[in-house]
């Protein structure tokens, strides 16, 4: 494989192990970006920082091995699950799910689409239950599935 293939590849899969939302391992790639890419200011959340520091950072070979590395590593740490992180999307599952129950008047279509809701995030938790997120949660995402399962059970508890 060529260097322009080799940096293309490893920028490619370096933002598809990044998005996936892994907190610890997002977090070492950003100190490898931040010491690495050239580029004062970067955000580890925002896509185009992503790749704007990527599209410098894989130009540099040692920096390339090293990234390479990074993007086998998160794909090992999530055992080639590639769920992403429950909990970036949870709270607004959350948020969709009290916005619709706690309205003046609960339609049947409103508890229709509120199952449906249930029914997606119940399948993201369980395609994620073997991740990191889920076997080892921080206080933060304790919250959020405490959060959850009461929305949830209000949706279930509706006839």
């Amino acid at each position: 494989m060529g260097e322009l293939a080799t940096a293309n590849k490893v920028h490619v899969m370096v933002s598809y192990w990044w998005s996936r939302g892994d907190g610890l391992a997002n977090h070492q790639l950003g100190q490898i970006l931040t010491r690495t890419s050239g580029v004062d200011e970067f955000d580890i959340t925002d896509p185009q920082s992503i790749d704007r520091a990527l599209r410098i950072a894989v130009t540099d070979p040692a920096v390339l091995a090293e990234l390479d590395g990074w993007w086998q590593m998160a794909e090992t740490r999530r055992a080639g699950n590639n769920t992403r992180n429950p909990g970036l999307g949870l709270d607004a599952s959350i948020r969709y799910l009290t916005d619709r129950l706690d309205a003046d008047t609960v339609t049947p279509e409103a508890v229709g689409e509120c199952r449906r809701q249930v029914t997606a995030v119940d399948q993201t938790i369980i395609g994620a239950k073997d991740l990191p997120e889920l076997t080892h949660p921080d206080a933060e995402m304790l919250d959020l599935l405490a959060r959850y399962l009461e929305a949830r059970s209000r949706v279930l508890a509706l006839a």
